[in-house]
């Protein structure tokens, strides 16, 4: 089984090796530095760690972004890995509690850098994977400012009470969910105030069939509901997770995706990544015309379900454009696309219409990293076509 060192002992190197980097910057601990300011501390509980059937944990930008902003504010982090018996690894400050503004700023960036590669490098020692669990013990040590819980997975539980290995519990009805899980006292309960920030949810690997966008709608749906009701709110992380599952880990049991779903939560906006349709960069043309059809075949059946008008949205990258003229009309062009493939898949064309937002919309997230330069994998994340029922946002 993967065997990890405690937190606490990881990170104490880091800060020694900090303190000393610091010192040598700063010959003298005068003049204008000042104290990190530990008046505000800000904790983060942080679900991750690699599973079978899921791409290895690898944090995002914005994951990232939510660790440097604990540190910013000289908080701690608990960290648990969510095998089927949760791996506790302990809480620790990734602030610093220097008196010098030099060395309490290296302290930082090198336990940003530490607690980064090893939540990286963390694996599941334990069968089966447990998110509900784990959230429940990482949100346990929060304090009355908390920075929130970060998971980082897949949201495919498969022990009990969200067993979605078992059947139907992946197309079910969302509030079904959370009153049985109230009705048995099951709902985590420190998360009222708290902001779950979720990386990953819906994206899988090694023996997991991929979900179809319906079954991962409703995911998403499942675990906003669950998070509501224990007085949380839940925030999907824009990077999708890719690559393959790590080898060797316990097992974890696949859970079952039907071809066609008819149960899709229309209370909340259907996005179809980028990832997934594959349109041809700067155009309205799908790269592969046959896959992206298999995707949109999937949605079919929801749409008619739903027996309202479906508004297909375009949006975009800014990909540092100065006007989003240009942006407008190609994310129209390409909602036109979605829609012509869903009437040739038999849809009535009476039950769509389409609009196009371009970069400018309530979803659009920044496309450069940590240093500030461009990145076309965040930018990625903004050219997608959105799905929603009528009186629901973008954003919703």
């Amino acid at each position: 089984m993967p065997s990890h060192p405690r937190l606490r002992t990881v990170l104490a190197v880091a800060g020694a090796l900090a303190l000393t980097a610091g010192l040598a910057a700063c010959t003298s601990a005068t003049a204008a530095g000042q104290a990190c300011d530990q008046s505000s501390p800000r904790n983060l509980g942080v679900v991750a760690g690699s599973t079978a059937n899921a791409p290895a944990t690898a944090l995002p930008a914005s994951a990232t972004a939510q660790l440097k902003a604990v540190g910013a504010s000289n908080g701690s982090v608990t960290v648990v890995v969510p095998s089927g018996t949760p791996q506790v690894m302990g809480t620790t400050l990734i602030g610093s509690t220097a008196q010098d503004a030099i060395v309490c700023q290296n302290e930082q960036r090198t336990k940003l850098t530490q607690i980064t590669q090893y939540i990286d490098g963390l694996k599941a020692a334990n069968p089966q994977v447990d998110f509900l669990g784990a959230i429940d013990q990482a949100a346990r040590n929060l304090g009355t400012d908390p920075m929130g819980v970060l998971v980082v997975g897949s949201g495919l539980q498969t022990v009990d009470p969200l067993d979605f290995a078992g059947t139907g519990l992946l197309s079910a009805d969302p509030q079904q969910v959370v009153a049985d899980l109230t009705s048995r006292g099951l709902l985590p309960t420190d998360l009222k105030g708290v902001t779950v920030y979720w990386s990953g949810m819906g994206d899988v690997a090694g023996a997991q069939q991929p979900l179809t966008i319906p079954a991962r709608s409703n995911l998403e749906a499942i675990w906003t509901a669950v998070v509501k009701a224990a007085g949380g709110t839940l925030s999907l992380l824009p990077e999708p997770a890719s690559g393959g599952a790590t080898t060797g880990l316990p097992e974890v049991s696949p859970v079952a995706v039907d071809a066609v779903a008819t149960k899709t939560d229309w209370s909340h906006p259907v996005v179809i990544r980028d990832s997934e349709l594959r349109f041809t960069k700067d155009t309205a043309t799908f790269a592969d015309p046959t896959s992206a059809q298999q995707v949109l075949a999937s949605l079919v059946p929801a749409i008619e379900q739903n027996g309202r008008t479906i508004t297909v949205t375009g949006t975009a990258s800014k990909d540092q454009a100065t006007s989003n003229t240009a942006d407008l009309a190609l994310s129209q062009r390409r909602a036109e696309a979605v829609k012509a493939a869903l009437v040739a898949l038999g849809v009535p064309a009476e039950d769509l219409a389409t609009a196009g937002v371009g970069h400018d919309w309530c979803g659009w997230r920044a496309e450069t990293d940590a240093s500030g330069a461009y990145s076309d994998a965040l930018a990625a994340q903004n050219r997608t076509v959105v799905l929603t029922s009528p009186g629901v946002g973008l954003c919703a």
